[in-house]
């Protein structure tokens, strides 16, 4: 094998060199580097582009995705508690990052730009039906933050304080005309009827997904609860006048679907929403619970529908009434301090009144749940983790399946893929057969010689498999050196661009492979190493007295 070694190593040094095959083993061997520095590249391309726009899916989707059974897929979701028994499972499994409350609402999204007016005088103005992404503060914002292309992510609530901001795309923002800072109407269909909510544009943001830029607009996940009605909101008030000598308490519930149901001063459930007061004390503290109710069936009883809402009214006299107003039906004066302090006049005796409420129970809803995984390849695992500690009557689904249409063309890069190696190696092959047969041709006294000398056909044929091995592994190292500085000056300058409304990205991603790229020269070398084994058997045939002779 030393021998063999030593003569292929020195034909390969060109000690042999002739003028016709020089430039044939050079031609192949930039065959072979062109053919390497193609399949890293494409490979490169293939999986950059992939993450890519999987990374932009991801971000409208996350990777799992909880909903209610009957919940109309991803155009709007149905009523869930935040809190869940599974949640805490759920994260102690190390493939899951993070779990994050979402709810979807079609509506329509207008101007208040005026863009023409109507044969009646009517103001004309841009308008465009969306999906309403509700999220919160336990949102993952890292997405909207990288593809933020103007003003800043919304904090829809600060220090317990709600703010009416929306993120809209760049998409939106030119077909409305809008800009950061401007005022938008927002208007939506409930069991309620047609609710409109008025919003400032936060940020815009452009992913270069536009089916789904056009698509969706972030708000609080809090205001698509208050318009589903998911939770209720309870007030207690005194009315403005007496009745039958009594001051009256009256309820207001909102939210829910309407049967409610009222608990004054930890009495049973009633639909009682006024009841009469009588003031024994200069103080008097009323505590006010209400839920909605609804029937299973005609024949059992009503039960809660959503997490009951407390109100607390503390009423303060001075001086100290009576049971009885100063006229069976007599009309209070009030004076309306602020939100939550308000004063009633009756007969020069003043009653103030503090009311304390808890903001309602929207925040115990939301739409569903995204799980985000840790890295993309443990979706599957992690689908079938979330679907072992949920239960029956949650839909569970990957974000391959709510896309299926975007991630089976992803896939099919995969084949374009295998097309462009199997065609690249082809061109290998071909070239290291005909740079052998040129080889073994101008050797062909060598080879004679060395038959007379008793050398076997088997040793000299690895003394050419040999060289040609050479050639190839020159031609893999001239390739990966091309195709790493092709990624390394797109990644520095991305000096190749796309059409971003057509590809979806803006510059050309190329992401270093480390494994795929070591499989491909491994490949490579092995599969054109055999190759060179048939071509090879001609030096069998070589008689050696006619190889002397041969000129």
């Amino acid at each position: 094998m030393k021998t063999e070694f030593f003569i292929a190593k020195r034909m390969l040094k060109g000690s042999f060199e002739k003028r016709i095959s020089k430039p044939i083993v050079t031609l192949a061997t930039i065959g072979i580097s062109l053919g390497i520095a193609v399949m890293i590249v494409s490979m490169s391309v293939a999986v950059g582009f992939q993450t890519e726009v999987r990374d932009k899916v991801l971000g409208f989707g996350g990777h799992v995705q909880i909903t209610k059974v009957f919940s109309n897929d991803a155009q709007e979701t149905s009523k869930m508690e935040k809190s869940q028994y599974w949640i805490a499972d759920l994260m102690q499994e190390e493939s899951i990052k993070s779990i994050h409350q979402i709810a979807y609402k079609p509506g329509i999204i207008q101007s208040r730009n005026t863009i023409d007016t109507n044969n009646a005088g009517k103001d004309l103005r841009d308008m465009s039906g969306m999906i309403f992404k509700g999220i919160g503060q336990d949102y993952d914002y890292e997405f909207l933050a990288a593809n933020l292309s103007d003003g800043k992510i919304p904090k829809f609530e600060v220090k317990g304080v709600r703010n009416d901001s929306i993120l809209i795309s760049k998409y939106t923002s030119n077909q409305l005309q809008v800009s950061v800072g401007e005022k938008v109407t927002c208007f939506f269909v409930s069991e309620d009827g047609p609710k409109q909510k008025n919003k400032v544009i936060g940020g815009i943001y452009e992913t270069g997904l536009e089916d789904f830029d056009k698509k969706f607009a972030f708000i609080d996940i809090y205001e698509i609860n208050n318009i589903n009605g998911w939770g209720i909101e309870t007030f207690v008030s005194i009315e403005e006048n007496c009745t039958s000598g009594l001051l009256i308490l009256k309820a207001s519930t909102f939210g829910g679907n309407g049967n409610y149901k009222y608990q004054w001063n930890g009495s049973s459930y009633s639909e009682a929403d006024r009841i009469p007061l009588c003031l024994e004390s200069d103080t008097t503290i009323i505590t006010l619970i209400s839920t909605d109710f609804e029937y299973s069936s005609y024949l059992d009883e009503p039960s809660p529908s959503s997490i009951p809402d407390t109100a607390t009214l503390t009423i303060v006299s001075k001086p100290n009434l009576t049971c009885s107003c100063a006229s069976e039906s007599e009309n209070l004066l009030v004076n309306y301090v602020n939100d939550s302090v308000t004063e009633y006049i009756s007969n020069d005796i003043s009653i103030s009144t503090l009311l304390q409420t808890s903001g309602g129970t929207y925040d115990n809803y939301c739409g569903g749940f995204e799980v985000i995984m840790k890295d993309f390849e443990s979706l599957q695992e992690g689908k079938k983790t979330v679907q072992f500690y949920t239960d029956n009557l949650l839909h569970i689904q990957s974000i391959t399946e709510r896309n299926e249409d975007i991630f089976n063309w992803l896939g099919m890069l995969d084949l374009n893929v295998y097309i462009i190696i199997g065609l690249m190696i082809l061109v290998a092959v071909i070239n290291m057969t005909s740079a052998l047969l040129v080889i073994i041709l101008e050797r062909t006294k060598m080879i004679g010689i060395l038959k007379s000398l008793g050398t076997t056909n088997w040793s000299i044929r690895k003394i050419f498999l040999l060289n040609g091995g050479f050639i190839i592994i020159k031609g893999i190292i001239y390739g990966n050196i091309v195709a790493f500085s092709i990624i390394i000056i797109q990644n520095t300058t991305g000096f190749l661009t796309l059409s971003q409304s057509n590809y979806y990205v803006s510059v050309v991603p190329m992401h270093f492979l480390l494994w795929q790229t070591i499989a491909v020269n491994v490949g490579a070398y092995l599969i054109c190493n055999l190759a060179l084994i048939l071509p090879s058997y001609i030096i069998t045939r070589i008689n050696p007295i006619s190889a002397i002779k041969f000129e």
